[in-house]
């Protein structure tokens, strides 16, 4: 086999591959998930540290709230902080 026909097998393998995942891509925003979760997933795809830090920002600050100066104590003792 020739280095121009397997190229030209790997590129027509690309392409249906290519085209397989618009298919599927089009059938999941118009089929299966409702059109808010489309947003948010591609949202989310991209880079899901937006969603985690905030979320991890506002839990720890409500444990704080609850807790007060000993949830840090809390915190440092469950991942072996600096003890007394």
């Amino acid at each position: 086999m020739s280095n121009n026909a397997k190229a030209t097998g790997e590129s027509d393998f690309l392409l249906k591959l290519e085209q397989r995942a618009e298919e599927q891509k089009r059938i999941v925003k118009t089929e299966i998930l409702p059109r808010w979760a489309v947003g948010i997933g591609e949202w989310l795809v991209v880079n899901p540290w937006r969603m985690l830090a905030p979320l991890a920002l506002l839990a720890y600050g409500i444990w704080r709230m609850a807790y007060g100066v000993n949830a840090r104590e809390i915190i440092l003792g469950i991942f072996g902080g600096f003890g007394k």
